[in-house]
């Protein structure tokens, strides 16, 4: 059989992965996910989307590991010099560069202690939720104005105080989940000498539910248990919660725990709070996720939200309509 004939009828046979292997971005073992087709479509979309954003914006491609061996990878950026001068992750807002700036300070990073920031993912990954997440919400870093815009549309009825994120109120600590979980960013409402509104927030893109082991039983589950229990007494959580451990709803929980703590803290610092689980409209797995979570686990879901990124842009306050118009081409379909 003559090659140009084989080549036309594999184009055939499977016009995704033609397009995909064009633009460097076929990766079958990262993007299937077994018996959703719908998930590995989705998946396979944002990365092919993002690969040819980077083309258009005339940006060299990077490399991965896979394999065993390096490959080259159209969903992430070449790497240059110096690392944290490199603003190509993110949209053309001052306010978005001025907020990855300040978080990837030193003094940032010395208040959050025992992160895990990676700059390199934070600055090439074209497909992480974390970039996407700072050019979601970084518009509100340094505008208590647009905040307190933000929080009405989100019901809340208190000012704008500040945006952190990677935000942990203390990571390893028993008096929260004592993890290292951490909100991708955290918005704060309520006066400075006053009790505040917390809203922990975690974004979600390319990415899909994955099943957890169970916490362990000694190091971990204690005090998860104690913060859920509490919760059951408050009328939040179900009992029987235990059902979710081992599961692709834990991720959820431990996260919408981190919010519980901090409401449960003694110091009463924080009196109203709310979970928030972002992902696009176009992610069956985690709108899937969200559902069950709090369908099935929670008797109350005043402290717990599952939000689109299109219904968060609708919102109109997130940012100025040339930026917006930037993040739907890049991020939507």
């Amino acid at each position: 059989m003559r090659a140009a004939t084989l080549v036309a009828m594999t184009e055939t046979m499977d016009p995704i992965r033609t397009e995909l292997e064009r633009h460097d971005c076929w990766f079958p073992s990262t993007d299937r996910v077994a018996r959703r087709p719908d998930v590995t479509a989705f998946k396979q979309t944002a990365r092919l989307q993002q690969s040819k954003w980077r083309e258009a914006q005339g940006y060299p491609k990077g490399r991965s590991q896979g394999g065993g061996r390096l490959s080259d990878n159209g969903s992430r950026l070449a790497p240059v010099e110096p690392l944290g001068g490199d603003f190509r992750n993110f949209l053309s807002s001052p306010a978005i560069r001025a907020a990855v700036t300040h978080r990837s300070s030193s003094e940032a990073k010395a208040a959050e202690r025992g992160q895990q920031f990676n700059e390199t993912r934070l600055r090439q990954d074209l497909l992480s939720s974390m970039p996407m997440c700072f050019n979601l919400f970084g518009e509100l870093h340094g505008d208590p104005e647009r905040l307190t815009r933000f929080g009405k549309e989100l019901g809340l009825d208190r000012p704008g105080l500040e945006v952190r994120f990677e935000h942990s109120p203390g990571r390893r600590v028993l008096e929260f989940t004592n993890d290292g979980t951490a909100f991708d960013v955290a918005l704060f409402f309520g006066e400075p000498d006053g009790p505040r509104t917390v809203v922990g927030i975690e974004t979600k893109f390319h990415e899909h539910a994955l099943k957890e082991s169970a916490p362990d039983a000694v190091s971990r589950m204690p005090r998860y248990a104690e913060i859920s229990e509490r919760a059951v007494a408050d009328g939040i959580l179900k009992p029987g919660w235990q059902g979710l451990l081992n599961t692709e709803l834990q991720q959820i929980w431990r996260d919408h725990l981190l919010v519980l703590s901090m409401l449960q803290h003694p110091s009463g610092l924080w009196d109203e709070g709310l979970y928030v689980l972002v992902h696009p409209q176009g992610n069956p797995s985690f709108a899937e996720a969200g559902a069950r979570y709090r369908d099935e686990f929670l008797a109350d879901d005043s402290t717990f939200a599952v939000k689109t990124v299109e219904e968060l842009l609708d919102y109109g306050v997130l940012h100025s309509p040339e930026v917006e118009r930037e993040f739907r081409n890049r991020y939507l379909w």
